[in-house]
């Protein structure tokens, strides 16, 4: 402090005092330590900021984001755990990703529709991969499944035929292909990562937390791009505590595979941001309703069908779905080595997060229900009015089996129990509330019935081979959805008023149905949107398609080995054990005969069955590499075993060509999926919604999935084009909206 005179003002702060005090040696060393502290402060804010602008304008930096939307859904609350890339956050909190430049976009599409000198006119063709990763191409491998229900029923085998062709060279990426024993419609659309990042690709990996996080990636076509279909690229910092987000697919923390492109060719679902958005007309804020429903009592793939139809249907009745409690299902309640073998749909499918990520949709537990609304006293006997308790006070019902059955008597008593038949009407929702729209849908109707409309009353055969437009007129629409029925199921006023209504199975009462056959709805951009909504939200959770696609991939390996072609080419399902429908049930040698044609000689076949005598394939051993589920254990030793049929969907899906059982609703689903990847990557059939998949029998049905077919009864022995063909029109119109 020598040398410092009391007069002479500081070089860095001039101290103004009221009381115009002179300043001592004291004072004077504390101004100046405050100025050195004030002049380290803005030191610091500028590290900061510089620090946090170069951290944001990073493209390969990605930020914590926490999706609140669903915070009341009841199931798990919160989607938490997020990570993502912050310029891509859009409105709602629904996440992006950079798309792919259109030149890379349109490169992939070129070598997808490389020719194969096995199968010229196939709809899709494996494109090559560096650093010798392999995509499944679905001109590859034919999946052959059997069976009606699931292939989770009992040990399923699966087999696909692999052709004996030399591997193509990987340098014309083209031209060249890579053959593997897998899917038809599984097209390789590289997807971003992060080693790859471009400057219009945006690669997400980063750590977040001492945790291990997770890091996969999908990809999306042009046609994504083209109609508002946003990539994604999501991290979950801790798996275990987080809510999954739909679009995303990890296999990081289920035993891989590891590979984004392998995980890649699993996906034939999209990220449509603006779909989160929408809202049913019949939804009524601070007014909630409630929809309730009973399980199918037939195999799995019945099941799912009915809650398919049973969430599609509290969409847009604008009610909360509540999700039947936990316990056996037919054919998949194995209990071996104590796995689990009570279920509830959250096992299966992300029906929490679908909850978090779409505003318009809420779905609880039977148990939240019934302590919300049943045990305060605000359900009633519909026939005497009075306040009815749940059967024994009772709220928890998970894991009851036969003793549920209380439960169902008590909700078809304090619900409304419509008594719908698939079979008879299409259920149908008007475009919005009010008697106007209720009337539209009555006077179309009639208009068509009665030839008033100015065309003859519809038949099948009219629209064979000649689908109606996605965005026709309401009677043009109508008019196909009744080819094979006469009636309107109306959700009317005196419906939209009920708090519950209950879809029970009870005596002849199933809706043993597809959803999109079912439900029509009076708005097109509606009807569309539910499409897109089962596609991209209700598929199997990640356990179940990254387990697949160890499998996928350990049937290429085998081809390798065996030096046959490495893509998935030739699958088969073949139902023989519980299937009740005697006409399938035909010797291999006659199978061999009515699929040979669609198959080359020996190739990798791949067959999906719930056959436990493996000897009854012999006459296909002969002329084929015959593998089965049972052959690939080794790479998922720990699987549930009631995930098996599942798993043998997956596998079936990524074949080129199929063989599926008719009435079987597996092999239906195998075809749905199918029609998803080839209409995504609009590969051969995507127009008008076909397939190179076949029927074994009977003969006036195995060309069913090569040319378009309305939906006709019986509704459940197959899915229909209308489910997947052209669903991603108005996607822009419905955002607007």
């Amino acid at each position: 402090m020598a040398g410092l005179h009391k007069d002479k003002p500081l070089p860095l702060t001039q101290i103004h005092n009221s009381s115009s005090l002179p300043l001592n040696e004291t004072t004077l060393c504390q101004i100046r330590r405050r100025s050195d502290l004030f002049l380290l402060w803005i030191g610091v804010c500028i590290v900061l900021l510089c620090g946090g602008h170069i951290y944001m304008h990073n493209p390969h930096v990605v930020h914590i984001h926490e999706l609140d939307q669903g915070e009341a859904s009841g199931v798990h609350g919160r989607l938490k755990g997020f990570v993502v890339d912050s310029r891509k956050v859009g409105k709602a909190g629904k996440v992006r990703k950079v798309a792919k430049s259109q030149s890379e976009e349109q490169s992939e599409a070129r070598q997808l529709q490389a020719p194969d000198s096995h199968d010229r006119d196939s709809s899709a063709v494996g494109k090559s991969q560096s650093n010798n990763s392999v995509i499944l191409g679905e001109r590859d491998v034919v999946n052959t499944v059997s069976g009606d229900d699931d292939a989770a029923n009992g040990s399923t085998s699966n087999s696909v035929a692999v052709e004996d062709e030399p591997r193509k060279d990987q340098t014309d990426t083209a031209t060249s292909t890579t053959t593997s024993t897998t899917t038809t419609t599984s097209s390789s659309t590289s997807s971003t990562t992060t080693s790859t990042a471009k400057t219009t690709t945006t690669a997400t990996s980063t750590t977040t937390s001492s945790t291990s996080s997770t890091t996969t990636t999908t990809s999306h076509s042009d046609n994504d791009k083209s109609n508002g279909i946003n990539k994604i690229n999501h991290k979950i910092i801790n798996p275990s505590d987080s809510i999954h987000p739909v679009a995303h697919l990890s296999c990081t923390d289920h035993g891989g595979p590891f590979d984004p492109k392998i995980i890649d060719e699993m996906v034939f679902w999209s990220d449509i941001p603006s779909d989160a958005s929408y809202v049913s007309p019949m939804y009524e804020e601070g007014k909630e309703k409630f929809l309730t429903f009973e399980p199918d009592h037939g195999g799995w793939n019945n099941i799912r069908m009915a809650m398919e139809t049973a969430l599609v249907m509290s969409h847009a009745m604008g009610r909360t779905l509540v999700l039947p409690p936990e316990q056996g299902m037919y054919l998949i309640d194995k209990n071996k080595h104590g796995q689990k073998s009570q279920f509830g749909f959250n096992d299966f499918f992300h029906l929490d997060a679908i909850a978090v990520e779409h505003k318009g949709f809420k779905v609880i537990t039977t148990e939240e229900f019934l302590q919300r609304e049943g045990i305060t006293g605000r359900l009633k006997d519909r026939s005497s009015g009075q306040v009815l308790l749940p059967p024994e006070n009772r709220t928890n019902w998970n894991n009851l089996n036969s003793g549920i059955d209380p439960l169902h008597k008590y909700l078809r008593t304090i619900a409304n129990t419509p008594e719908w038949d698939p079979w008879e009407c299409a259920l149908a929702i008007p475009s919005s509330k009010g008697q106007t729209s209720i009337d539209e849908l009555n006077s179309t109707l009639h208009s068509i019935m009665d030839g008033s409309y100015g065309k003859p009353k519809p038949t099948l055969e009219e629209f064979n081979g000649n689908p109606t437009p996605v965005n026709a007129s309401l009677a043009e629409r109508m008019r196909e959805m009744l080819a094979d029925r006469d009636n309107l199921c109306i959700y009317d006023t005196p419906l939209q008023e009920e708090k519950v209504i209950h879809l029970k199975v009870q005596g002849g009462v199933r809706l043993l149905t597809h959803f999109y056959a079912f439900i029509f709805f009076a708005d097109w951009r509606q009807d569309v949107w539910s499409k897109r909504f089962v596609r991209d939200h209700l598929r199997y959770v990640d356990e179940i398609v990254c387990a697949a696609a160890r499998v996928v991939e350990a049937v290429r390996e085998h081809a390798r080995k065996n030096k046959k072609p490495t893509d998935l080419k030739y699958v088969y399902d073949l139902r023989r054990g519980d299937f009740q429908y005697t006409p399938t049930r035909l010797p291999a040698d006659e199978l061999y005969a009515l699929s040979k044609n669609e198959l080359s000689e020996g190739a990798t076949l791949y067959v999906a069955t719930d056959e436990t005598d493996k000897s009854f394939f012999e006459p296909f051993k002969q002329k084929y590499d015959v593998v089965f589920l049972d052959d690939f254990m080794h790479v998922i030793p720990d699987q549930n075993t009631n995930y098996y049929g599942m798993i043998d969907q997956l596998v079936s899906y990524k074949s080129r060509v199929f063989y599926g059982t008719w009435w079987s609703t597996l092999s239906g689903y195998v075809n749905r999926m199918r029609g998803y990847y080839i209409t995504k990557h609009k590969l051969e059939g995507w127009q008008d919604g076909t397939m190179k998949s076949w029927y074994f029998t009977p003969e006036e049905r195995r060309l069913q999935m090569r040319t378009y077919i309305p939906v006709r009864k019986p509704i459940y022995c197959k899915e229909f084009a209308i489910a997947w063909r052209d669903i991603d029109q108005g996607i822009d119109e419905l955002s607007q909206q």
